[in-house]
């Protein structure tokens, strides 16, 4: 199940507009995920502007474009995605795994 709503271009005026509350957010690059990330202590608006600056590293400021979901629980939203990820492609995206 992938993140819910639009596609937005991954450029600052549209991060700044996104939401200032918790949710879940996927970066893709031509259409393809390369990373779901949680907002749980911070906003998604936040978070995106931390990958956007490069703060979050050199693979997700790759990023063109994103979709964002406002939920009640991120961590478990995030947990969801990646998992049914990893289900559909043997693997999780590209920058979620450089973690690990």
């Amino acid at each position: 199940m992938p993140v819910n709503g639009e596609t937005y271009e991954f450029t600052k005026s549209n991060v700044d507009l996104s939401p200032d509350k918790p949710g879940v957010y996927a970066l893709l690059v031509n259409g393809g995920v390369i990373y779901y990330g949680e907002a749980h202590a911070g906003t998604i608006r936040e978070r995106l502007q931390r990958h956007q600056s490069g703060r979050e590293g050199a693979c997700t400021q790759k990023a063109t474009h994103y979709k964002r979901e406002v939920c009640a629980d991120p961590e478990a939203r995030e947990e969801e995605l990646l998992a049914a990820f990893k289900s559909n492609y043997g693997k999780l995206p590209r920058c979620n795994d450089r973690a690990s």
